[in-house]
Parts: structure tokens; sequence; C-alpha cells
């Protein structure tokens, strides 16, 4: 595994000051990726923006696990159905062109 796309958990902690066991939650709940590589627990480096979102929505605002669970589904949701509507707008803009 290529080390230079990923931090170790533990760094990940102590750089964002927060808890190991709220990372360890947020991989319970399939909310993230952990990768293991040389017995050391890793997340990838393109998963720290969702993770900082799932921080703010934890620490600022407030939300437990469930309430964090629930809204990343649904936003998820959202982009994939924003995708669709992305997608069939082309559609339509291509046959219209013709």
């Amino acid at each position: 595994m290529d080390r230079e796309n990923l931090i170790s958990v533990q760094e990940f902690c102590s750089l964002y000051k927060v808890p190991e066991t709220f990372i360890t939650s947020l991989y319970e709940y399939e909310l993230i990726e952990i990768t293991t590589t040389d017995n050391t627990q890793c997340v990838r480096v393109t998963q720290l923006k969702n993770i900082e979102k799932l921080i703010r929505f934890h620490f600022e605002m407030d939300i437990n696990l469930e309430g964090i669970h629930a809204i990343s589904n649904l936003l998820n949701k959202v982009e994939t159905l924003q995708d669709e509507i992305k997608r069939l707008h082309n559609k339509i803009d291509f046959y219209e062109s013709n």
C-alpha cells in the first residue's frame, strides 16, 4: 500500500485533537474506511474532507453518531440524485441540439 496517501489514525487524532475512539466509532458506523498497514490503523488522505465534516457535525453541532449516520446517508443520496440530474440534463441537451 502506498503510505504517502495514508495518515495514521493516531497522527490524525493528534492533529485534529479528537479522540481515537471517535474515529473508531465512525469506522464502526461504516462512515469511513480504516486501512491497516504495518500494524498501524490509517485513513486515506482522500477521506480527510469527509472526516472533517463528520467532526464538525459531532463536536461543533453536537450531533450524535446515529444522527451523523442518518445525515451522511441522506447527503449521499442527494449527491447521487444531483449526479443523475446532471446526466439527464446532458442527455436532454444532446437531443435538443440535434
